[in-house]
């Protein structure tokens, strides 16, 4: 898929998707997987992955969101790919399409997440 495609189906969606368009239009990098993924195993993961970024405080946007609109999908599959926007103090968007790259299905932003080793007094509280 090539840029200007992905920005034509990412106008019109959620906040989250016109967050990931502004970079995508800014000159951030992008990539959309050869394949598509099975949704189930896309749930599983993507429901485990929103329960750790809460857990750690990881700073994301529209995740929770997009974890309700893959439960609500009724297609099988779809094709997953990013525009990563951290380079310039933006979001990792991680953007879920359907299998023909016609729609959008979610889309999510993650923070670039500054891992901090849980001490003791983490454990006090």
């Amino acid at each position: 898929m090539n840029r200007e495609s992905l920005e034509k189906i990412l106008t019109g969606t959620d906040e989250v998707c016109r967050l990931a368009r502004s970079a995508l239009v800014a000159g951030a990098s992008y990539r959309i997987w050869e394949g598509v993924s099975d949704i189930e195993s896309t749930r599983t993961i993507y429901g485990r992955r929103y329960r750790t970024t809460r857990r750690v405080g990881q700073p994301s946007v529209g995740f929770s969101e997009a974890v309700e609109a893959l439960r609500a999908y009724e297609g099988t599959e779809v094709a997953i790919g990013y525009v990563d926007d951290r380079p310039r103090g933006g979001f990792y968007f991680q953007i879920f399409l359907t299998p023909d790259l016609a729609r959008v299905v979610a889309c999510l932003g993650v923070e670039r997440y500054a891992y901090r080793p849980r001490t003791a007094s983490d454990n006090e509280s």
